[in-house]
């Protein structure tokens, strides 16, 4: 057990000996005058507080991650290493991105602009990620009080356009890093006697786990930090945490035996990076779940865990008929994700237990329906912001079709209408064996509008989820009407292109 841990800012070596465990990462950046890290929102909502952390990918390299220093405590970064926005200006030459954002010709008071230079810098240093939906767009989680967006983006496309991007050194010797992103396990113990794991196998988290029963697991730290009765600042916090960041069979991606074995700690990004060209419905989720800062902290078993029921991974992970491997120091279960959820924001977790991987079928073994244009798949999220919000109702639809055109295999899943998330199997039972077209189209869309027992909120209304879980089943089939020819359909043209009755009739003639 360390009372004292070192990690590394700008290149700098600092000390956390002697501070409280579950002091923000933020606070002591602000108290170092280290102030380009913002204190805004203080919930990872706006990306004023974007630090680089140099983390590893699921195939255990190297990498730079925008995160926001407000959703780390300070053992999270012990043995890592920090950028911020002053690393930019403190060398002999100017950095060409704070060069571009210079001459920009933004009119802005300035202080989001170190965020956005930090979500730039990520871009800058590492290629950009595409797929079949798109790459990951930079900066959506970075709001600009002075609505200065456009300028921002056009410096950068304009300095990428002239500099060639590479993963193995930096540009302009800007964030030349000696850390491999790889964590050793570590314990701290603070002077109030609060405590900080970090094992380095499951074995060990697990021993740990069964010594402190009321301990708080963690991995990305996204749903810890943001939660008002465990934040870094909270004096209600609990006093053992457990991370798993550092249990590296947790952090993999692999694929054996026909399937995907997806470990618990592997962030939304590095789901993106490993599975999104082979899964639509994992590349089409990851582009809208919540932001850059928090894709790269979040975590897959993080967000089972928790089963909040406006969770947009849970509806794909159920699309895709996903298992989940549970373990103990005994023995080791496998359940559907169905089975492992228990209810509104509940698992079936017990004391001691740890998810360990969740399972996934090679998409070559999921059906045999492979030919272009006859597995349709998408991605729906209705949310008051594009990015970086919570979901009001989101919905992952999975449809195959064998050659004479009917429904060999539907799943249609939805998230935020209820009280957890939901697989419409009345739905799916009315599309199963049917010609794939308007008619069965209709008759599914009346369903789906009386399926759930959906739930009023601050955000939405009952009715509105409700008419929504028919909607975004309208604009799927709008655009997937005919097999092989993806038709990409605005809200507002559903209408014209798929004629259903109105809310009014079909509830009359339900």
């Amino acid at each position: 057990m360390q009372s004292d841990f070192e990690f590394f800012i700008n290149g700098n070596s600092h000390r956390g000996g002697g501070t409280p465990a579950q002091w923000g990462l933020l606070d002591y950046l602000r108290e170092n005058r280290m102030t380009s890290a913002k204190d805004a929102c203080d919930r990872g909502a706006c990306g004023a507080c974007s630090v680089l952390l140099v983390d590893s990918d699921c195939r255990q390299r190297p990498v730079l991650r925008v995160v926001n220093a407000c959703q780390l405590t300070l053992p999270m970064v012990a043995g890592r290493e920090i950028w911020t926005a002053e690393a930019m200006t403190g060398g002999e030459e100017e950095h060409p991105l704070q060069k571009a954002l210079s001459e920009c010709k933004q009119f802005s008071c300035g202080y989001c602009l170190p965020g956005f230079s930090m979500a730039f810098g990520e871009i800058y240093e590492n290629p950009v990620k595409t797929c079949s939906s798109g790459p990951l767009l930079p900066a959506v989680g970075n709001i600009c009080r002075c609505t200065g967006y456009w300028p921002l983006y056009s410096a950068l496309n304009e300095l990428l356009r002239h500099e060639k991007m590479s993963t193995n050194k930096s540009q302009a010797g800007f964030l030349t890093s000696s850390c491999d992103g790889l964590l050793p396990a570590f314990a701290y113990r603070d002077q109030v006697g609060d405590l900080f794991y970090r094992p380095g196998t499951l074995t060990e988290a697990l021993r740990l786990l069964q010594a402190h029963p009321d301990s708080k697991l963690v991995a990305g730290g996204t749903a810890y930090s943001s939660s008002r009765q465990f934040s870094p600042r909270s004096k209600a916090s609990r006093r053992t945490i457990i991370s798993l960041e550092s249990v590296t069979e947790l952090r993999q991606v692999a694929r054996e035996k026909g399937q995907w074995q997806i470990g618990a700690a592997v962030t939304i990004r590095s789901l993106f990076d490993a599975l999104a060209g082979k899964f639509p419905l994992i590349a089409q989720m990851a582009s809208r779940f919540g932001s850059p800062q928090v894709r790269n902290r979040a975590t897959v078993g993080g967000n089972l865990a928790l089963a909040e029921h406006d969770s947009d991974l849970v509806p794909v992970l159920l699309a895709l008929d996903a298992q989940v491997v549970i373990s103990n120091l005994r023995e080791q279960r496998k359940l559907r994700l169905e089975e492992f959820l228990g209810g509104p924001s509940r698992t079936v977790l017990s004391r001691g237990e740890i998810l360990k991987t969740v399972l996934v079928e090679c998409p070559d073994s999921t059906a045999r329906e492979q030919d272009s244009g006859r597995n349709l798949s998408g991605f729906y999220k209705v949310s008051r912001r594009h990015h970086n919000d919570r979901a009001i109702v989101c919905a992952a639809f999975l449809v195959a079709l064998n050659e004479a055109g009917r429904v060999s295999r539907a799943r249609l899943c939805y998230g935020g209408v209820s009280a957890q998330a939901m697989r419409a199997y009345e739905a799916e039972e009315l599309l199963t064996g049917a010609l794939w077209g308007p008619k069965v189209a209709r008759k599914v869309a009346i369903s789906l509008r009386q399926t759930f027992p959906a739930q009023s909120d601050d955000m939405a209304s009952a009715d509105y989820r409700n008419a929504m879980a028919g909607q975004l089943w309208r604009k799927f089939f709008a655009e997937h009407r005919t097999p092989g020819q993806y038709t990409p359909v605005d809200g507002g043209l559903v209408e014209n292109l798929l004629p259903f009755e109105t809310h009014r009739e079909t509830v009359e003639d339900g």
